[in-house]
Formats: C-alpha cells, sequence, structure tokens
C-alpha cells in the first residue's frame, strides 16, 4: 500500500456513493493500520519536544480510532446478513465522529 495508504482509507471513509464491500473495507483496513503503526515508529521523532509529542499523541489517538471504527464495521457488516442502511453511509457517520473527536482534541 505504501504512500497511498491514506488515499485507501480516505476513500472509504468518504465514499458516499453507494455499499461497500468488504474486499474494499479490508483494503482500508490494512491501510489504517499501516498508517497506524508507521505514526507510531515515528514517536522518537516528537519525543524531545512536549508540545510536538501531545499532538503526536493525540494524532496517534485518532489513527487508532480509524482501526476501530473501520475493524468495527467490518464485524458489523458479518453481523448483518440484510442491512438496512450503505455501509458506506455508517463510514461517513464514523468520519464525521472521528472528525469531531478530533476538534475536540485540537479545540478546532
Amino acid at each position: 500500500m505504501g504512500r497511498n495508504g491514506q488515499a485507501d482509507v480516505d476513500s472509504c471513509l468518504m465514499n458516499s456513493s453507494g455499499s461497500q464491500d468488504p474486499e474494499t473495507l479490508q483494503t482500508a483496513l490494512r491501510a489504517a493500520r499501516e498508517n497506524e503503526n508507521r505514526w507510531l515508529e515515528m514517536s522518537a521523532e516528537f519525543s524531545f519536544d512536549s508540545q510536538r509529542m501531545e499532538q503526536w499523541m493525540s494524532t496517534a489517538k485518532l489513527r487508532r480510532l480509524e482501526v476501530e471504527r473501520i475493524d468495527a464495521l467490518l464485524a458489523d457488516m458479518a453481523e448483518r446478513s440484510n442491512q438496512s442502511k450503505p455501509v458506506c453511509e455508517i463510514v461517513v457517520e464514523m468520519k464525521d465522529q472521528v472528525v469531531k473527536t478530533g476538534e475536540q482534541i485540537f479545540g478546532g
């Protein structure tokens, strides 16, 4: 996935044109996990500056939420054989929750 990992996640979270298939969600989940792992590996770069470390920790929390929400969406999809709402609508709602959480963390 490499550099386009975030694009895969964003595409899944922002695509509201219809239902997402499990394969697309799995790709987005793998990308979100890779993004999270790369971010965690960068912690040493920010440890010398408390303000930057605080921002790093906030972003790390958002990356974890992204993974958890896609994972929960996949679990929900597996539980429901007949969905009342397209999966992508649920993902967009979850993305809105992540954005609100980010605004609370960053004071935006």
